[in-house]
Formats: C-alpha cells, sequence, structure tokens
C-alpha cells in the first residue's frame, strides 16, 4: 500500500517545480499552491507527509532534486518487520458481557423510529451501468 501511494505521488511530483529557500528548505509549486519542505524535519506544509508517513509529491520533488532515495522517507510503521512484530503476540480474549463490573455510567436509549414523509419507493433505483 505504501509503494502505491508512493508512485502516485512520484508522479504528481514530476508537475512541481522547486525553489530554494534557505530559511526552511525548499518551496514547491503545484498548480497554484507553494508548499514548504523542510527534508531535516521532515515536513510539508500540506502535512500529508506527517499525517501519513509517506512523502507527499513536494517532499518527493525536494528528495530527487537532491538526489537522495524517496523511500528512504517512507516509515518504519509501514516495513515488513514492524508488521511482523504487531502479530508476533497472542491475542487475549475479552472476557464475557457477563463478568464485565457493572457500570455506572447512564444507559444510552437508542432514538425512537419515525416513518420518513412521503410515498415509498416501489422501484430501486439502477445504476448508470445497468441494463435498463
Amino acid at each position: 500500500m505504501a509503494l502505491k501511494v508512493l508512485t502516485e505521488h512520484t508522479a504528481r511530483s514530476m508537475k512541481c517545480s522547486i525553489e530554494w529557500n534557505s530559511d526552511t528548505g525548499y518551496e514547491v509549486l503545484e498548480g497554484h499552491f507553494r508548499h514548504v519542505v523542510d527534508l531535516p524535519r521532515q515536513t510539508c506544509s500540506c502535512r500529508a507527509w506527517m499525517l501519513k508517513g509517506i512523502p507527499c509529491p513536494h517532499a518527493i520533488a525536494a528528495l530527487h532534486h537532491k538526489r537522495l532515495n524517496p523511500m528512504d522517507y517512507i516509515s518504519q510503521w509501514y516495513s515488513r518487520d514492524t508488521y511482523i512484530k504487531t502479530y508476533s503476540y497472542f491475542i487475549q480474549t475479552v472476557l464475557n458481557l457477563k463478568m464485565w463490573p457493572p457500570s455506572t455510567n447512564p444507559t444510552v436509549i437508542p432514538l425512537e423510529v419515525r416513518k420518513m414523509p412521503g410515498r415509498p419507493k416501489t422501484v430501486r433505483r439502477k445504476e448508470a451501468s445497468e441494463p435498463k
């Protein structure tokens, strides 16, 4: 999944133009938008790199400009070793509901079901790709 996202971002990064900014690193222009990329801190002003852990198109453009491999900047959470460590332990089952301690919180009562106004539909709406 991470490699698929990285290849999509790499294709988008080819449309970006790069300007050096000595204060924060790089300014990357994508269309009418300007993003600031800081490679040492691994941040971008679009925030996609920090949220996903996969370099965004702006960061990939800056990495290619410095001749660095974007694969080295993918978060360790996407690695095979981390995946194997996650599922290496036995997951304990949850105790039966009857064994739980009683709660002092008020019970949540569901809303009453109301009949919606208007005449009910009798024919199913078909998709555009289905024959009529």
